[in-house]
């Protein structure tokens, strides 16, 4: 029996200094992103059944130490899956944030160049012609700030055009990521398997497979389980792109209506269903074209039907109108102030947007006088500025098709890309604040507080010291009664 109590000492043992190097292992990771800290779960030995010659179990008969039952992770799995929920929708308004504040500084109003002042200073070259339209400097000064004009369109135009293709190519960029992350995974589900056959926990490659998790969970909505097997199954949108080892790629292919790519999975024309994350929202901004669901076609087609208004409008008015007759020309109507392609109002856009060929040609070609100049000593028609009035008039007039006013119909656009811009600003500080509320709630499960473990070594080593005492203690009592008993009264 004094040898049985050795082996329960030597379980001591053990166990304490098992506890002493998870809690080296637990503060070197202290600082470690993603590290779990982890926990020795140690069980009694049951006592061994003692025999006696008389063929009945000895009384009293005590087990036969500890053993380390597993080495655990201290996680909190519905606390993950609500993180990494709650990271989807983090990510998708981060990402819609940082474009709609692009947007919103390429509309600034306070810049010199901005839509509103290049307007603002055509209508008061339009006010200024209608007020002196026989003097050239005046005409020059129209044509010049209707070609500033169009110009600022054409700027616009091109930037959303080119940010565009930036969501477009981030897209394809959030594709490979993905694929790349559930590779990562797939690997790490083969290495854990294969260490887990000894029956130990492959505690680190579980960590560094959650932090792979997280980062998926960024660029897409997942969903993820853990079958009979114990194996992860990852899927998005009732998709399984993850089964264990086997991983369902997915690929961009480019729409041959848009030109713009669809993700689907690989080798398929199965689209991938999914609503949040980084790569949700490059597809919202890249593909929002109604009030509910603002993207950059929603922008392009505002700034399109301010163009065509513009054109339609004040052409309408203008061809109406007579031009300046010279020496060497007449004066003649039906000339546009803006560029009709095909005749088709709606093949304008903010790209194409410009000054007609013939006023661009000659400033003669503007229009101010409601009936034809004709110089002429017997008939010295001067004519008169109601055409260049009735311009004028357009530029304040508050009943137009498709935009009520010119200036209001603006004002109202870059008003709701600040006020789109303020609500993902919301609703991003808003997510932030779940997701800093739950990774607190997650450090403070599974983080490594060093203070903690301190306690945790100071424990093991005195429980180490303590079964070492016990093997000492049973060390001297058979020194006493292998060297010293009977030798009473020895001479």
């Amino acid at each position: 029996m004094s040898f049985y109590g050795l082996e329960i000492a030597k379980t001591g043992l053990f166990i304490s200094q098992r506890a002493i190097n998870v809690a080296g292992h637990n503060i070197a990771n202290a600082n470690t992103a993603g590290y779990t800290r982890q926990r020795v779960i140690s069980e009694a030995i049951d006592p061994a059944t003692l025999v006696t010659r008389f063929g009945t179990a000895a009384n009293g008969t005590v087990g036969g130490g500890a053993q380390v039952q597993s080495l655990e992770q201290v996680r909190d799995s519905f606390l993950d899956k609500e993180l990494r929920r709650e990271y989807g929708d983090g990510s998708m308004w981060s990402t819609r944030t940082d474009a709609l504040e692009y947007i919103e500084t390429m509309f600034d109003e306070t810049d010199s160049s901005s839509l509103s002042k290049s307007l603002a200073g055509f209508f008061q070259a339009v006010l200024e012609f209608s007020n002196e339209p026989d003097s050239e400097e005046i005409r020059t000064n129209l044509r010049q700030s209707g070609i500033t004009l169009t110009d600022t369109f054409h700027n616009f135009y091109e930037q959303l055009t080119e940010m565009r293709k930036t969501q477009n190519d981030s897209v394809a960029s959030a594709v490979l990521s993905a694929n790349d992350i559930l590779d990562n995974i797939a690997a790490y589900n083969k290495s854990i398997a294969g260490y887990e056959l000894s029956g130990e926990k492959a505690n680190d490659l579980r960590d560094k497979r959650n932090v792979q998790l997280d980062e998926l969970s960024k660029l897409v909505d997942i969903e993820y389980n853990y079958d009979s097997n114990g194996y992860l199954n990852v899927s998005v949108g009732g998709t399984t792109l993850l089964s264990h080892t086997t991983v369902t790629h997915l690929e961009t292919v480019t729409n041959p209506t848009t030109g713009m790519y669809d993700v689907v999975l690989e080798g398929t024309a199965t689209p991938l269903n999914f609503t949040s994350g980084e790569l949700a929202a490059y597809v919202q901004m890249r593909d929002g074209a109604s009030a509910d669901n603002i993207g950059i076609p929603y922008l392009l087609n505002g700034l399109n039907t301010l163009a065509q208004s513009l054109a339609k409008e004040m052409n309408a008015v203008h061809s109406a109108g007579w031009t300046r007759a010279t020496t060497s020309t007449a004066s003649v109507s039906g000339i546009n102030l803006f560029e009709v392609p095909s005749n088709d109002y709606s093949l304008i856009t903010a790209g194409n947007f410009s000054i007609s060929d013939e006023v661009l040609a000659s400033v003669n070609n503007l229009a101010a006088s409601d009936t034809q100049i004709v110089l002429s000593s017997t008939n010295p028609q001067a004519g008169n500025n109601k055409t260049a009035l009735a311009l004028s008039a357009l530029c304040s007039a508050q009943n137009l098709a498709n935009v009520s006013s010119f200036q209001g119909y603006l004002k109202g656009f870059i008003v709701e890309i600040a006020i789109e811009s303020a609500h993902a600003q919301t609703m991003f500080e808003s997510q932030t604040a779940v997701v800093q509320n739950l990774e607190t709630r997650r450090e403070s499960v599974s983080g490594v507080s060093v203070d903690e473990e301190m306690v945790n070594l100071i424990k093991s080593q005195q429980m180490y010291a303590a079964s070492s005492r016990i093997i000492t203690a049973i060390d001297e009592s058979l020194d006493i009664l292998i060297n010293r008993t009977g030798i009473v009264g020895r001479g």
